[in-house]
This record gives structure tokens, C-alpha cells and sequence, in this order.
């Protein structure tokens, strides 16, 4: 493990952002946002890149692995499409463990910001259906699958105890 970095993939809300912020705290590594680090780099929010499309975005996001791809170190949260495209995870994987925040489609919808998640704009029920898309590619890409149902203390513990 020593120097890889680790990141974090699952469906919009399952924790990844919380759980990274806190788990590069515990391990003293570096936090990136997928998300955040795309809308510095572009000046613009991920709403406003949506606008051009939801490929236009994917690209961008492809771009974004190759960079984070060779991070060491690093707790990345990574955008919950990210596995859409193989590539991604192929670029990421070079120097990141994966591991998988599943957390039931309820827990999510019960304080999720709708408002916040370009993706869900058109309602909750778009969750269901993508975690209907996007389940098994989650559990296909990952290296480690950790469920967040108990205290995020707990799933952060977890991480730690069977990546490191």
C-alpha cells in the first residue's frame, strides 16, 4: 500500500466527500474533491459544465484522472459517474486503491441535497435508477467494497483496516 493513494467511488450521496475529508485527516494524506477539483479547474460549477453535455463532461472528468491518477497520498472522492467510462478507473488505478462506499439507495435519500446533484434535478426516483445503472460497475471497478451504515467513524475505521 505504502504510498498509493486511495480512492473513493459510489453513487451520489453514499458519503464519499465526508468519508474522505475525514479518512485523509486520520491517515494524514492529501483530500481532493473529484468534483471540486474540476470546477477550479474549468472556472466554471459541475451545473454549468452539464450544460455542454453530459459527454463534454465525461471528458473533462477523463482528463481529470489522468492528473489524480498519479497522485500519491491522496484521499480522492471522485464523482459518482466516474464509472461510466473504464478508462477512468484503468487512470486511477495506476497509483489508487478503490474502494466502493455503498450505502442503500434510502440512507442516501433521506439528507441528500437534491438541489446540489445536477444528476437528481428531475426528482429522487433518478437515484433509483441510477443505482439500478451503476450497482454492479461499482462493484465490478473496486478493489474493496465497505458499506456506510453505521457511524461515519466507523466506516472510516474500516477503510483503514482493510486497505492499509
Amino acid at each position: 500500500m505504502n504510498e498509493k493513494s486511495i480512492t473513493l467511488i459510489g453513487l451520489p450521496g453514499c458519503g464519499k466527500s465526508t468519508i474522505g475529508d475525514l479518512l485523509s485527516k486520520k491517515l494524514n494524506y492529501a483530500f481532493i474533491d473529484m468534483d471540486n477539483y474540476i470546477e477550479e479547474e474549468q472556472g466554471k460549477t459541475i451545473i454549468e459544465i452539464f450544460k455542454n453535455g453530459e459527454d463534454y463532461f465525461r471528458t473533462i472528468e477523463t482528463e481529470t484522472c489522468k492528473v489524480l491518477g498519479q497522485k500519491s497520498k491522496t484521499i480522492i472522492s471522485s464523482g459518482g459517474g466516474v464509472i461510466k467510462k473504464a478508462i477512468n478507473i484503468d487512470l486511477l488505478k495506476e497509483n489508487s486503491i478503490v474502494v466502493f462506499i455503498d450505502r442503500p439507495v434510502e440512507n442516501i435519500l433521506s439528507d441528500i441535497e437534491v438541489e446540489k446533484r445536477p444528476l437528481l434535478a428531475n426528482g429522487k426516483e433518478v437515484l433509483y435508477k441510477l443505482y439500478d445503472e451503476r450497482y454492479e460497475l461499482y462493484k465490478k471497478y473496486c478493489d474493496y467494497k465497505i458499506p456506510n451504515v453505521g457511524t461515519l467513524d466507523d466506516v472510516v475505521d474500516t477503510i483503514i483496516s482493510t486497505v492499509m
